[in-house]
């Protein structure tokens, strides 16, 4: 099939639609360098480096990004074939990162196509950086002695070492592409979740007590401490380590200490079974209002679930925390007996041992 060459060809009439209509920069030049014919995609692409407007010449054009470019197109001694093949070369003004391939169609015909790969070239950069650190990170982590996992930002497990699998009870295979919260009881004060919003946030490292269940159906307590890992693109690796508390199934080192804790108001919530859903609402903003002040001032308090607050110690000073959680314990009972009358107190001194 004989190519359409002609000009008053119809099939090379639709051929130069189409030149004109792609994405990607197509520029036909003669063996000077000459151009005949660019695309407006090659146009957007090398207008900026003709600061004159003078876009006569393909070698004049990149002659700072590519100088051997005239060298390569006139020593190219076949009839036709490829000269360059994916060739990057990087420009200042404008910065971008330009991929060239260069063809000879005949003697006195050659063609360009020009793309603009500076967001590409990024992004595979980028893939290798963390590609690298991953590995690192892996060969790392599958050597410490505390069990350690690696999740991503929607808590997917991505890395689990031995130390940690032999915790749980499982091997890597069964691990990796799980979800973390398969492995914890369900949170029904909502503090495992209170926490991980909170960190979304401050990208602060905490601790908490929590019930692991191992593969067998077996529970657990542990600490947990949760990071981001530094250098995480848009905090989207979190590393967590697991301490089994000393005295459990799986007991181990000596735990950490627990810096997210919950105060329930179920006890109070039991005692006063017709009254409680009257005065709820009230005695969560009081109870909060009574609390909040007992607290350090970079101490976080919050509402959970089921009638319940959670509370996340800035430090790990753990006499100052049950200290606090003492001071609060006081503070809720005198809620209680002063601010709803006198059939709510003595429900609660006869329900509630001081």
């Amino acid at each position: 099939m004989a190519a359409p060459t002609a000009a008053g060809d119809p099939s090379y009439e639709t051929l130069i639609e189409f030149l004109y209509l792609v994405p990607i920069g197509i520029v036909k030049f003669g063996p000077d360098g000459a151009i005949a014919m660019a695309n407006p995609a090659a146009a957007s692409l090398l207008m900026p480096l003709a600061p004159q407007g003078d876009m006569t010449s393909i070698f004049t054009l990149l002659a700072a990004a590519a100088p051997d470019l005239r060298h390569h197109v006139q020593r190219f001694a076949e009839p036709a074939g490829r000269i360059l093949d994916q060739v990057t070369v990087s420009l200042e003004k404008p910065r971008v990162t330009l991929m060239l391939d260069i063809s000879k169609i005949n003697a006195d015909t050659f063609m360009a196509v020009v793309q603009n790969v500076s967001e590409l070239t990024e992004a595979r950069r980028e893939v290798m950086r963390r590609t690298e650190a991953q590995r690192m990170l892996a060969s790392v982590f599958m050597h410490l002695s505390t069990p350690v996992v690696v999740v991503r930002q929607d808590g997917f497990i991505l890395l689990a070492n031995a130390a940690f699998q032999k915790a749980m009870g499982y091997d890597t295979g069964n691990l990796q592409g799980l979800h973390l919260d398969a492995l914890l009881p369900p949170d029904p004060a909502g503090a495992v979740k209170a926490a991980r919003l909170q960190q979304a946030v401050d990208g602060k490292p905490f601790q908490m007590e929590i019930t692991a269940i191992a593969r067998d159906g077996t529970r657990f307590q542990a600490v947990k401490h949760a990071a981001i890992l530094n250098g995480a693109s848009d905090r989207q690796l979190r590393v967590i380590t697991l301490l089994p508390v000393c005295g459990s199934r799986r007991g181990g080192p000596e735990a950490a200490v627990a810096q997210v804790r919950t105060i329930s108001l179920h006890r109070y919530r039991d005692a006063l079974p017709d009254d409680w859903p009257r005065i709820a609402q009230r005695a969560a903003t009081l109870v909060e209002d009574a609390v909040r002040p007992l607290l350090g001032p970079a101490d976080i308090l919050k509402r959970g679930r089921d009638d319940s607050f959670i509370v996340w110690f800035a430090d790990d000073d753990e006499p100052r925390h049950n200290a606090a959680l003492v001071r609060a314990a006081q503070a809720i009972r005198r809620v209680f007996v002063t601010e709803f009358g006198r059939r709510v107190a003595q429900a609660i001194a006869t329900g509630i041992a001081a």
